[in-house]
């Protein structure tokens, strides 16, 4: 992979790092298995995995929910773990992701390749799917790790898995770190 560069004391890094840990997990059943199952209490939308709800959102929700965690992520946020939770993203809809952003006044950028973007960075799709930057270089490339994927890398997939997009697809992308 390229080199990338990491936000202050590589908290991207330890984003990604949370993310990485279902790597490579598949369903049991359509949008069911015990790993997908975690993420739904992290959202507004805890019924999600009784419905079979594709899960995208949710997997991102809870693993910035784990980060949020960290104490050095807390301090470069300036919160305390109860403004945290109360301040951090909760939807399980892909898209919600970014009117949650600019609500906040999280930084928000676009698709332009001449943006750097940096490992932890979020990726909101065109297609209503969201992922994690794990790295990236200036241009097109962008290796994401993405929850309901798949072999084919679409947004109602099989598993998580990380995945290398053109950033095209892009609606936007979230930089939590200050």
């Amino acid at each position: 992979m390229p080199a990338v560069a990491s936000p202050p004391t590589n908290l991207g890094a330890r984003l990604v790092a949370i993310a990485a840990a279902d790597v490579n997990k598949l369903e049991s059943t359509r949008n069911r298995a015990p790993w997908i199952q975690k993420y739904w209490p992290a959202t507004d939308y805890p019924g999600g995995y009784a419905n079979r709800e594709p899960y995208c959102a949710a997997a991102v929700t809870y693993w910035v929910q784990q980060w949020l965690k960290d104490a050095a992520v807390l301090a470069n946020l300036g919160m305390t773990p109860a403004a945290a939770e109360k301040w951090r993203c909760k939807s399980a809809g892909a898209f919600r992701w970014l009117e949650w952003a600019r609500s906040k006044g999280v930084r928000t950028f676009s698709d332009s390749p001449g943006l750097k973007l940096q490992s932890g960075d979020i990726m909101v799709f065109d297609m209503s799917h969201i992922g994690i930057v794990e790295s990236a270089t200036v241009g097109s490339s962008i290796y994401t790790i993405e929850a309901n994927t798949g072999a084919t890398g679409g947004r109602d997939g099989n598993g998580c898995f990380r995945k290398i997009r053109p950033r095209s697809l892009a609606r936007g992308f979230i930089r939590l770190v200050r």
